[in-house]
């Protein structure tokens, strides 16, 4: 029941940049943050909307980052079906890897040379050779 003249309160709440505020969004937010926690506890992630049926979900950890285009329908999918759910978290497991094997390439050519310090080992040198 309404009493005539009282004010009407509102409150709106601060939502970050790219929030979107449809049930099917906020559903395939919750989703996503599920998948990405049964992986990693620790991994931070953003989905963001790209272009068309497209989310773009980047991964974060201390050593980089890794991003990845999920489609709407997948994610539909994920939240209906187990084997397509494990099917997107295996390729999130995926992206996450690639941030780790991001590592720069083994070059020995710049490893400074690592010269031994001290007698020589039991088979380098020291006397007459064994037979």
């Amino acid at each position: 029941m309404r009493v005539p003249n009282a004010p009407v309160l509102r409150v709106e709440i601060a939502r970050p940049v790219g929030y979107q505020t449809s049930p099917m969004a906020q559903d395939h937010q919750v989703i996503l943050g599920s998948i990405v926690r049964s992986i990693d506890k620790k991994l931070e992630w953003e989905a963001i909307p790209s272009q068309g049926d497209v989310i773009r979900l980047t991964l974060r950890q201390a050593q980089g980052e890794a991003s990845i285009d999920v489609s709407r329908t997948e994610i539909a999918e994920a939240a209906e079906n187990n084997v397509a759910r494990n099917k997107l978290r295996e390729r999130i497991k995926r992206a996450r890897k690639r941030i780790f094997d991001s590592r720069p390439p083994y070059m020995p050519w710049r490893l400074p040379k690592i010269e031994p310090i001290g007698a020589p080992g039991p088979r380098s040198g020291w006397g007459p050779p064994r037979r």
